[in-house]
Formats: structure tokens, C-alpha cells, sequence
């Protein structure tokens, strides 16, 4: 008996370098896996952050001009110009310098002119004229679809307002549509079953593959959770296998939108990363 306990712990003895090796290669597959995830979320917020920056340079230059009577045939074509120009913007106001909407056009509605429509202590006014751009939070229109069958969510849209550097510029006011972020991460190859999706500052679900989760709310998951805590720290480059939202055991990767407070993820089920939750 001792000398076949011997021989046991021995073979034992000789097993766990190979058990240590492939451990550590796993780790290493791993470490790889996150890597990739990582640089797929950061990709997708580098095209959101490029979508409005490009958003807010071409409402820009509606504000190149002060208020007058002269230039406000000017300023009404530079509008319907813009919004022929740029499929996302829905909708321009543009307020004088008291903050009163003087004219507004839409691809929605007929255009408004001289509303006098007070927004001079509305944030699209106050933070613009504070901070040179205002990025307004995530509005989701009301469902949509055929009367008594499947509801389909809008589309998740935002206001950015921008000032003119003249004093006498006034702000103009774009309601932008963000279907581009909806077609990324649903067009985005995530290994077979993975997916990306992106959180507003509320960390309800901007875009997701699966449209009935548009608005959820995602605050609950430990990786939303986690990606918060961090605030503007550098992202981890590595993270526990962590839950979806459907309870399954996921790689989550992510990466900030600056400086609107949103996180795009990207998550890969486990079983298809061949890793084993730790």
C-alpha cells in the first residue's frame, strides 16, 4: 500500500507541470480573447465619437452668421441644406442670442418660422452658451408597429446644440437620429453568437442586435457596474466571466464615448471562447 501511494503521489508529481503549463496557456488564450473583444469596443466608440463630432462640425456652420433681417433667408438655406446633407439630423432650431427660436426646419414637420419659443434657461440654450456645445441626453421616441401586433422601439435619438463664436450668433439646435450606431454594432462580427451593444450615461441600451432591448436598462449587470466604477480610468484589459443580461456566462470587454458618458460592449458567450469561468 505505501509503495502504491508512492507511485500515486509520484505520477501526481509528474502531472502538474503539464497541468501548470496548460493552465497558464489557457490564461494566455484568454488575456488574447479580451484583447480582441476590447479593441472591437473600442473601434465602435471611436466611430461613434468620429459621428458626432462630424454631427457637430456641420451644425457648426449654421452659426457663422449674427441675427438680422438680411441674413435670415441665409441662415433658412443653410438649414434645409443641412438637413439634406446630413440624413441623421431630423431637425434644426436655431435660436438669437436671448435664446428665442426664430426659425426651425424639419424633415418631420413643416418648417416654423419667428416661434419666439423661450429656451433661454433650457439647457440646449444655457449649457451651449456655457460650454460652446451641449450634448443632451438619450430620448426614445414611443413604439412603433401595426396596430395590435409587435412593437417595434423608435429610434433612439439626441439633441446637440451649438453656439456661434460671434456673440451675435445665437445657437443652433440639431435633434440627431442614431440609426449609424444601430447599424454598427448590429453589422459588427462578435465569434458566432457574441454581440456588441452601447449603454447611454443612464446605461440603458442605445443599440443592441436584439431591437426589442432598445431603453432597457443595464445598470444591473456586473460589467456595466464595474465599466462605472472605473469612470474615466483606462479599461481593464482583462475581466472575470461575467453574466448578459440573459443570466448566460459571457467575456465582456468595453470602452467609454467621451465626453458623452456612453460604454460600448462587446461580449462573447464562454462556452464559444473555450474558457471556463474562474
Amino acid at each position: 500500500m505505501r509503495r502504491r501511494a508512492f507511485i500515486t503521489a509520484l505520477s501526481g508529481a509528474a502531472a502538474w507541470p503539464f497541468t501548470a503549463r496548460a493552465q497558464q496557456q489557457g490564461d494566455q488564450v484568454r488575456a488574447l480573447q479580451i484583447r480582441i473583444l476590447r479593441m472591437q469596443a473600442e473601434a465602435v466608440a471611436a466611430m461613434i465619437g468620429q459621428f458626432i463630432r462630424e454631427i457637430e462640425a456641420q451644425v457648426g456652420w449654421t452659426t457663422q452668421m449674427p441675427w438680422s433681417p438680411r441674413t435670415f433667408e441665409q441662415r433658412r438655406f443653410d438649414g434645409s441644406r443641412l438637413l439634406r446633407q446630413v440624413p441623421a439630423i431630423t431637425e434644426l432650431s436655431q435660436l438669437d442670442p436671448t435664446g428665442h427660436e426664430q426659425l426651425r426646419v424639419s424633415r418631420l414637420t413643416m418648417d416654423l418660422v419667428g416661434s419666439q419659443r423661450d429656451y433661454s434657461n433650457d439647457p440646449k440654450f444655457t449649457e451651449a452658451v456655457a460650454h460652446k456645445v451641449y450634448y443632451g441626453p438619450v430620448y426614445f421616441p414611443r413604439p412603433v408597429g401595426p396596430q395590435g401586433g409587435p412593437q417595434v422601439p423608435g429610434e433612439p435619438s439626441m439633441t446637440l446644440s451649438v453656439v456661434g463664436r460671434r456673440g451675435d450668433a445665437g445657437v443652433s439646435v440639431a435633434e440627431v437620429g442614431l440609426k449609424l450606431i444601430q447599424d454598427a454594432v448590429t453589422k459588427l462580427k462578435v465569434g458566432e453568437h457574441g454581440v456588441a451593444y452601447v449603454l447611454d450615461a443612464q446605461s440603458r441600451v442605445i443599440a443592441h442586435p436584439d431591437r426589442s432591448l432598445i431603453a432597457a436598462d443595464f445598470s444591473g449587470l456586473d460589467q456595466v457596474q464595474a465599466a462605472r466604477g472605473a469612470g474615466s480610468a483606462t479599461p481593464p484589459q482583462s475581466l472575470q466571466a461575467v453574466k448578459d443580461i440573459n443570466g448566460h456566462a459571457v467575456l465582456a470587454a468595453y470602452a467609454p464615448v467621451a465626453p458623452l458618458g456612453w460604454l460600448v460592449f462587446v461580449e462573447l458567450p464562454v462556452e464559444e471562447a473555450g474558457a471556463l469561468p474562474q
